[in-house]
């Protein structure tokens, strides 16, 4: 197997890590119990996940991706970081960015990672061998 298409390999499965950790998020602001609606626990974990969804998209090229985590991850961390119960309609814009990450993401295939398709030949110059 070449460099580049162990690049492709990795990109491929840390896209379906992103997807997984997306879903995970998802369920933690989406998918709960109306009861805990406004949990600050599962608002901490969201954000956490989409903190590091934020660094991984970016890190394997997919910086739109990463972008849309980034706002999302942002807004969360507001949110938690007021002394004042959560508010719903600060929470609600945070579903919103939500949405629209997910909305990226479905749109998103691993081929449209900035670096699926790089010359690593140039990118990377030639090893140079030093004397021990």
């Amino acid at each position: 197997m070449t460099v580049q298409e162990e690049l492709r390999a990795l990109i491929e499965r840390n896209y379906l890590k992103l997807c997984e950790q997306l879903d995970a998020v998802t369920r933690l602001l989406v998918e709960r119990v109306p009861a805990s609606a406004l949990d600050p626990a599962s608002i901490a974990a969201a954000q956490g996940l989409t903190h590091q969804l934020r660094g991984a998209a970016g890190t394997i090229g997919f910086g739109q991706l990463s972008a849309a985590a980034a706002e999302l991850d942002e807004s969360l961390s507001r949110l938690l970081s007021d002394e004042s119960p959560v508010a719903a309609d600060r929470f609600e814009r945070c579903l919103g960015l939500l949405v629209a990450l997910r909305r990226i993401a479905e749109q998103t295939t691993p081929a449209m990672s900035a670096l699926y398709r790089a010359d690593l030949a140039s990118m990377v110059p030639p090893a140079q061998c030093s004397a021990a």
